[in-house]
């Protein structure tokens, strides 16, 4: 089965548009704060009780630790960059909870403030998902052996896969350097290229909700 016929595209735009205004308030809020550790993450836990997450905890390196699922492939969803990442990276956890987009994964969201660069402490991921401004292009970091990644690594072809079975376009694809991400996991960044665009913010929440699926369904045609 393939990714395009597991993920009912249009039933995940539809709703991800019919978020649009509770996006947009979350967005506000988040960039009226200022982004030091307490009010950024006191922001972000009173919208992550809105949704189906679990397991919700304050991170001691700072931020907000939470999960969607309990499958046997663990993905890391980072959002620390700017706010329209997070927005869309909790509406995620929305839309897959919503649209029963479960698999055998465990989709783990760490939303942090800007200034906190700390490693990933703890946690394993099979791969890390960056929320970060990349104007919707998918941008490879690093991997945990290899280096930089390539189009032939199954993170990165689920990437390719997710985006044209959403978008129906092949995605602008290129390697930058992990300033922010995790090191010694494969990772990925992919996000809105303009806080102030809803059309990218939409996307982006539609792209880190299938991106899940996707990634199992990659793993199982290898």
């Amino acid at each position: 089965m393939s990714p395009a016929r597991v993920i009912d595209t249009h039933r995940l735009s539809t709703l991800a548009h019919e978020y649009e205004r509770d996006m947009l308030q979350f967005l506000h809020d988040l960039s009226a704060v200022p982004r030091d550790e307490s009010q950024w993450t006191e922001r972000i836990a009173r919208e992550v009780k809105r949704e189906p997450f679990v397991e919700t905890c304050a991170d001691p390196e700072g931020g907000l630790l939470t999960r969607v699922g309990a499958g046997k492939h663990s993905i890391l969803l980072l959002a620390q960059n700017d706010a329209a990442g997070v927005v869309a990276a909790v509406y995620a956890g929305r839309l897959i909870d919503e649209l029963g987009m479960s698999d055998d994964f465990t989709l783990w969201l760490w939303a942090r403030s800007p200034a906190q660069h700390s490693p990933v402490r703890d946690l394993r991921p099979e791969c890390v998902l960056l929320a970060e401004p990349t104007n919707l292009c998918i941008q490879m970091r690093e991997a945990a052996v290899e280096g930089l990644l390539s189009e032939s690594h199954p993170l990165v072809q689920a990437a390719i896969a997710n985006y044209e079975t959403l978008f129906e376009l092949p995605p602008i694809v290129s390697h930058a350097p992990s300033l922010r991400g995790p090191n010694g996991f494969p990772a990925i960044a992919f996000g809105a290229g303009d806080e102030g665009s809803v059309r990218h913010l939409l996307k982006a929440a539609q792209f880190y909700a299938a991106f899940p699926t996707t990634y199992v369904e990659t793993l199982r045609h290898r």
